[in-house]
């Protein structure tokens, strides 16, 4: 009676290749990932993105926003609030 053998090895080989091929897409999304990711907290940080000015000092009429690229020169943001005492508020931050 003979008997036959089965490639033992052609299962762990194809879960090898398959292994390699998923963390090959994972390191590429990570990459691509991190990049946008970057590029998003540098906008929240920007005072130009909130529409705001980089000042020594604030007028009456805008506010102080904190946490902006502005604090890197040792000043703040103000954004304006009352475009004139008429009118309405144009933009409320916090």
């Amino acid at each position: 009676m003979v008997k036959r053998y089965k490639k033992s090895q052609s299962m762990p080989i194809n879960v090898i290749i398959v292994a390699a091929l998923a963390l090959m897409v994972l390191v590429i999304l990570i990459a691509i990932f991190t990049g946008r990711v970057k590029i998003f907290s540098e906008n929240l940080q920007s005072c130009t993105a909130k529409q705001g000015k980089c000042l020594l000092e604030c007028s009456s009429n805008t506010a102080i926003v904190t946490n902006t690229d502005c604090e890197k020169q040792k000043q703040v943001c103000c954004v304006t609030v009352f475009e004139n005492e008429d009118k309405k508020p144009t933009a409320t931050y916090p």
